[in-house]
């Protein structure tokens, strides 16, 4: 193999030169160290690169290989004029054959690998650098940032590593900056400020740290700033509040804290600000409602708390509001359902007293997905709002809704009314529907009284009504043909023994599953924001040869979108262990930068909360051993509740975008009740007591002492 790819390499190589000297000699020819450039479409020679210039470019192209070795992906020429050259010149025609120099380097996509030569930096004229979407390696020569007449300087979608140069001063004419999606780590330079002219900033999927600086609010010109997906840490600077021309903030995805800076409402022109998934706190200040541009105003998977601005119904102009996992209390004002743009709107988890519905009947002209999940929602749904004319998703689960599922829910295309107090099925679910008039729908956890079976009910085979809050009691309750003091389940993964404890199998994709011995039971319920997965991506299964039982079950795994639960069932009365093992399998990759992401989550077990915002990579691990968290526990009627719900927090987007519960395994065992003292010294006084009996008893009988008696006559 080796060999074969030196043999590749010298090929290359070759033919790399020979196209050169080609070039060189078609239009580009050497004369007293220079290379002639030519104009656009004719012969005529218009002037010439200077020798260091030239030998630059050699250097580059040497540097940057092209892993397409059927194709040199720089098209003849070398160096032009023209406008779209992949090298382009300019010259000055002042003069007869004046002097040419290299103004844009436009390499984008051209499967480059290779390290960008250090010696770029004598392209004193440089004003387009592009070598993005490619496999570059190594780190940002620091002499790229002495070229002044820089413009734009794109890097993004490479493989590069190491820091942004510190200084950064001498990129002076510096209007777009893009490093995206690299590899890159360490602080943002405090010297970027001396790029004054910068209208874009993007370092989005990267591995960077420290703090914003505050520098950034002396670039004035700054029209976009994307710091998505890093590790970013400590407050937003107040000085932010300083770009007034800013129209496009995101500082998703990092760990970010502290209070929103009221100075971000002098962001008059900010069109979209995103801020979600970072640990926020406080509440959101009254100075937004100078905001009235905002299109998208994403806030979501943070701790912040308070009422929900009524000003948000001013915002005409919104079209992506994002609530969804912080810890505001009160109402959603009336108004924003009346937002004339607005296509996206998802809040959850509000309390003190919750949401309601308008009270008056409400026509959204936009709105397309609505997610109003476990917001206290009272009473029964209003019919109107399967007239909206765009609603396509609708998620109104884990509410205390009652009455009957809507007739005109029909026309959705996904719906979500799980754990409600629903007691009426619609006509399009009870009678036989054409096979595409029924939306995918989960309206389990109801109080659905089911009698239809699929044959008289053919909606049932989309929308998943099982189970009802009354087949789990009656599940719970049933009487059991033998109780056990323990239950070991291998989540997503195969049966297997690990010592003495059982794994029982759990590879079912299906949205609840009773086990083949009836003694546990799973359910899932919910679907992810962005990402488009079906059943089987739900659970994944290791199929490696080599693997030990306790490495199986450390690749084993079982996640939900929002709701996953599992009951024990058949288990004696008594206290009990509940080990819990987690491993963050999806969210530990450094190429997809999902490294960086935060699954959190909540655990309940028996109905009462155990464990709140539970982020999986926070965990204490030990030495080759897998995370673990365990849980007291006490059964008195024989079942055991096991619920991991998402209520929002952590990340929305990051790759690979799947969010909600996740867990490897799970292990209950009843615990050996220590005696009390008083209770060892009744026990000692029994044994005592008995001992004393059969003494006195063996005596009696003669079966101690008799037989020297007996033997003396």
């Amino acid at each position: 193999m080796d060999s074969e790819l030196s043999v590749v390499l010298v090929i290359r190589l070759l033919f790399f030169n020979f196209l050169l000297l080609w070039q060189l000699g078609n239009g580009a020819k050497v004369n007293n160290g220079t290379t002639n450039i030519k104009a656009n479409g004719d012969n005529t020679t218009i002037g010439a690169l200077t020798d260091a210039e030239a030998r630059t470019l050699r250097l580059l192209f040497k540097s940057l290989q092209s892993r397409n070795t059927t194709q040199f992906p720089l098209s003849y020429p070398i160096c032009s004029t023209n406008m779209d050259a992949e090298i382009r010149c300019s010259c000055d025609n002042t003069k007869n054959r004046s002097a040419c120099w290299v103004t844009a380097i436009n390499l984008a996509s051209k499967m480059l690998d290779g390290l960008i030569h250090s010696s770029i930096s004598l392209f004193k004229n440089l004003r387009v650098l592009d070598l993005s979407s490619n496999f570059l390696t190594g780190s940002i020569p620091p002499s790229l940032t002495t070229l002044q007449s820089l413009r734009i300087l794109n890097l993004a979608d490479n493989n590069l590593d190491g820091t942004i140069p510190l200084n950064l001063s001498g990129l002076q004419s510096l209007r777009y900056l893009d490093l995206s999606r690299n590899k890159l780590t360490g602080p943002i330079p405090d010297s970027i400020s001396d790029c004054q002219y910068l209208n874009i900033i993007i370092l989005r999927l990267n591995f960077l740290n420290g703090t914003i600086p505050e520098a950034l609010g002396t670039l004035s010109s700054l029209n976009i700033l994307d710091l998505y997906s890093n590790s970013l840490s400590g407050h937003i600077p107040v000085e932010l509040g300083e770009l007034t021309v800013l129209q496009f903030l995101n500082l998703d995805d990092n760990n970010l804290d502290g209070e929103l800076p009221e100075e971000l409402g002098n962001l008059v022109d900010l069109q979209h600000l995103y801020l979600t998934a970072n640990k926020f706190t406080g509440r959101i200040p009254e100075t937004f409602d100078k905001l009235i541009h905002l299109e998208t105003f994403a806030v979501g998977g943070n701790y912040l708390s308070g009422q929900m601005p009524s000003y948000i119904g001013n915002w005409v102009n919104l079209t992506k509001l994002i609530l969804i996992g912080n810890n505001f209390e009160g109402n959603l004002p009336a108004e924003t359902f009346s937002l004339p743009k607005l296509q996206r709107l998802l809040v959850s988890d509000v309390s003190n007293p919750g949401i309601s519905f308008p009270k008056r009947e409400v026509i959204p002209e936009s709105l397309i997905y609505l997610v109003l999940r476990n917001c206290k929602i009272n009473g029964s749904i209003p019919e109107y709002i399967g007239k909206w004319p765009e609603l396509s998703y609708l998620d109104l689960s884990f509410n205390n809704l009652s009455g009957g599922v809507p007739e005109s829910f029909q026309k959705l295309n996904k719906l979500f009314l799980t754990s409600n107090e629903l007691t009426k099925l619609p006509s399009w679910i009870t009678k036989k529907p054409k096979p595409s008039s029924y939306p995918k729908a989960d309206l389990s956890y109801n109080n659905f009284n089911v009698k239809c079976t699929n044959e008289k009910c053919s909606g049932l085979a989309a929308v998943n009504i099982l189970p009802t809050r009354s087949f789990i009691d009656n599940m719970k309750t049933e009487k059991c043909y033998r109780k056990h003091n323990s239950l070991f389940i291998n989540c997503g993964g195969e049966e297997l023994n690990v010592g003495k404890d059982h794994y029982h199998n759990d590879t079912s994709t299906s949205s609840f599953n009773l086990s083949p011995s009836d003694d546990w039971a799973y359910s899932f319920s919910g679907d992810y924001l962005w990402a488009t997965v079906n059943a089987s991506t739900l659970v994944r299964n290791s199929t490696c040869k080599d693997c030990t039982p306790e490495t199986k079950i450390d690749n084993d795994f079982r996640l939900a979108p929002v709701s996953l639960m599992y009951y024990g069932l058949c288990l004696h009365k008594g206290k009990y262990i509940v080990t819990l093992h987690f491993s963050e399998t999806l969210y530990s990759k450094g190429e997809d930068h999902s490294i960086t992401g935060k699954r959190v989550f909540d655990v309940y077990i028996q109905g009462r909360l155990v464990k709140k915002d539970l982020n999986i990579k926070e965990i204490p691990e030990l030495q080759n051993e897998v995370r673990k968290l365990k849980f007291p526990a006490k059964i008195n009627e024989g079942s055991l509740e096991i619920k991991l719900f998402w209520a929002g927090k952590g990340s929305l987007y990051n790759p690979p975008g799947i969010n909600g519960p996740l867990i490897e395994a799970i292990s209950v065992t009843r615990v050996s009740r220590k005696l009390h003292r008083w209770e060892i010294a009744l026990i000692t006084i029994g044994c005592l007591l008995f001992l004393m009996l059969l003494l006195a008893f063996s005596l009696r009988m003669g079966w101690i002492g008799g037989r020297k008696l007996r033997s003396g006559h």
